[in-house]
C-alpha cells in the first residue's frame, strides 16, 4: 500500500507542480518540457499499463478543461500513451539514462503527432509547421529534463524492474 501511495504522489507532483510552477520558469523561447508526459512515463514504468492508462485519462481530462473546443483530445492521446508506456514496463533496460531519455522523447513526439494531426483536421491550421517548431523542440527538451526526474524516481525506489 505504501508503494502505491508513493507512486501516485510522485507522478501527480511531477505533472501538476512541473507544468504549473517549474515549466514556466525553465521555458526557453516559448519551449518548455512536457512534465505531464514525463509523469506518465514514470507512472507507466513504475506501475504498469492499467494505472498508466487511468492516470493518462485523468491528466488529459484536466488539461482538456482549458481547451473546450477540443474537449477529449488530450484525454484520448494521454490514455493510449499511458497504455503503451505501461506495456513497456517489463521490456526496457532499467538504470540507463539514454534509454529513459529516448522513451520520453518518443512519448512526447507520439503524443504531439496524434494531437496535431487531429487538431489540424478540425481547423484550417497546418500540421508540419507546429510539429517542427513546437513538437520537436519540446520533445528534445522533455527528454533532457526528464532523465534527472526519472533518475530521482529510481533513487526513491519507485522504479524497479519486474520480477
Amino acid at each position: 500500500m505504501r508503494a502505491f501511495v508513493r507512486i501516485n504522489l510522485l507522478w501527480i507532483l511531477i505533472a501538476f507542480v512541473g507544468d504549473t510552477m517549474v515549466g514556466p520558469m525553465v521555458s526557453f523561447k516559448g519551449v518548455r518540457p512536457d512534465f505531464s508526459i514525463i509523469a506518465l512515463v514514470v507512472l507507466g514504468l513504475a506501475a504498469g499499463s492499467l494505472p498508466a492508462t487511468v492516470g493518462g485519462f485523468v491528466l488529459g481530462l484536466v488539461q482538456d478543461l482549458a481547451n473546450p473546443a477540443l474537449l477529449g483530445l488530450q484525454a484520448l492521446c494521454k490514455t493510449w500513451l499511458g497504455f503503451g508506456l505501461g506495456r513497456l514496463r517489463g521490456r526496457l533496460v532499467y538504470c540507463m539514462p539514454l534509454v529513459e531519455g529516448v522513451v520520453i522523447l518518443l512519448a512526447v513526439l507520439a503524443h504531439d503527432l496524434v494531437f496535431l494531426l487531429v487538431q489540424s483536421r478540425l481547423g484550417d491550421e497546418a500540421f508540419l509547421v507546429p510539429f517542427v517548431t513546437q513538437a520537436l523542440p519540446t520533445a528534445l527538451y522533455s527528454g533532457l529534463v526528464g532523465v534527472p526526474v526519472v533518475r530521482l524516481a529510481a533513487l526513491a525506489g519507485i522504479l524497479k524492474p519486474e520480477d
